[in-house]
This record gives structure tokens, C-alpha cells and sequence, in this order.
């Protein structure tokens, strides 16, 4: 076989399963809509922990100005930050299991260290650092925000997936580039 008719072999499977697919209902712009649903979460979810990282930032350096924090802590607390906001977050590390994994291990340890800071108290300069202040009461705002992101994007992977996991979808994903998406933030 030429290299020409193998050319054209593909071009004409990938014709077959893009007709079948429409034939079924799923297309391109199917599978589109439906894993728009998790790239919209994924972008609302990375703008949360992109604002939350800027409080804490302000927080932390206020705090760390006002003294009565551990300095341990305070870099411990700078490197997750740093590590956290250097994360990338576009919508392509959905393609990347492993990029996702890493987002989400350092999003929880900052969170950890974020936790740590806004239940720091005792010292009474700290009560005086009003970013400080702000993230404490953001915290637990910012986390209800994450869940319902978290479920948004759970609910549209999981639906997204079934659509790829099975044929046509599974073919019109393949001719399209379109992979599975994690299944849980």
C-alpha cells in the first residue's frame, strides 16, 4: 500500500466515523458543548485559587512584617504559595492526569498552610493585620465556591467521559484530539 492510498484510507475512516457519529447525534460540536461544562469549572476553580493565592500572599506578608510568626512557617508558607501560583491554568492541563494531580496535591498543601495562618492567633500584633483578617473570613467562603466547582466540573467529566467511552463518541473524540477528562478535582 502507497503512502497515498494510506492517506486516503484514514481520510476516509475519518470520514465514516465523523458521519457516524452526527448519525448518532454526536459531534464535534456535541462533544464540545459538554466538555465546555468542565473547562467553565476548571477556569472558575483556577480563578478562586488564583485570588485566594493574592489575599494570602498580602496575609502572609503582612503577618510576616508584624512578627509573631514561626519564620519556619512563614517560608514554608512562601513556598507553597509560590509553588501553587506557578502552576499553569489553562484549560489544556485537563489533557495532562498528571499536571491535574499535581495542581490539586499543591492547591491542598497551600490550603493547609493557608488554614494555619488565619487560625494563627495570640499575638496581639497579628490582630492587627487586617489582610490577615480578611482571609480568615474568606477562607471558608472561598471553599464552598471550590465544592460547587469541583461538582460542576465532576458532573460534566463524568458526562463528558460517558459520551467518549463509547461509540460514536469514542471515534468522533479520536478523529477530533478530544481525551477523557480527569475525573475529579
Amino acid at each position: 500500500m502507497t503512502i497515498r492510498s494510506t492517506q486516503a484510507g484514514i481520510a476516509v475512516l475519518a470520514v465514516v466515523l465523523a458521519v457516524a457519529g452526527v448519525g448518532a447525534g454526536i459531534s464535534y460540536n456535541t462533544l464540545s458543548a459538554v466538555r465546555a461544562g468542565g473547562t467553565d469549572a476548571w477556569r472558575d476553580l483556577t480563578q478562586i485559587h488564583a485570588e485566594r493565592a493574592r489575599l494570602a500572599s498580602t496575609a502572609l506578608e503582612g503577618a510576616a512584617r508584624a512578627g509573631g510568626l514561626d519564620p519556619a512557617f512563614v517560608d514554608q508558607a512562601r513556598t507553597s504559595l509560590v509553588r501553587a501560583s506557578a502552576l499553569p491554568t489553562n484549560s489544556d492541563v485537563l489533557n495532562d492526569a498528571e499536571a491535574v494531580d499535581t495542581y490539586k496535591r499543591y492547591q491542598g498543601e497551600l490550603t493547609g498552610v493557608l488554614y494555619r495562618l488565619a487560625g494563627t492567633r495570640g499575638a496581639p500584633e497579628l490582630e492587627t493585620v487586617s489582610s490577615l483578617k480578611e482571609l480568615r473570613g474568606k477562607l471558608p467562603q472561598d471553599e464552598i465556591a471550590l465544592a460547587d466547582a469541583r461538582n460542576r466540573y465532576g458532573k460534566s467529566a463524568e458526562g463528558y467521559n460517558a459520551l467518549v467511552g463509547t461509540f460514536p463518541g469514542a471515534a468522533v473524540a479520536a478523529v477530533t484530539g478530544y481525551r477523557p477528562l480527569p475525573a475529579g478535582l
